[in-house]
């Protein structure tokens, strides 16, 4: 994020029925997810990483849940 700064005016980068993105002034990236309504603020580096392991996750939903030998996190 960029420092302490304020947060102005957002430019919508993109949006669909689940999440709007959202670019401020002073260089935030604000993601928000609209069913709950949380919004996550993040650098632009950040918005990637956090899109890598949402999209590994993704390519992965549809995969067999394996019946042993798998990590489970609770």
């Amino acid at each position: 994020m960029a420092g302490n700064k304020q947060c102005g005016e957002h430019t919508e980068l993109a949006s669909n029925s689940a999440v709007r993105v959202t670019r401020c002034t002073c260089g935030t990236v604000h993601v928000t997810m609209l069913q709950n309504g949380v919004t996550v603020r993040m650098s632009a580096d950040a918005l990637r990483n956090a899109w890598a392991g949402l999209k590994g996750a993704i390519d992965r939903m549809d995969e067999p849940v394996p019946s042993f030998g798998s990590s489970i996190i609770n």
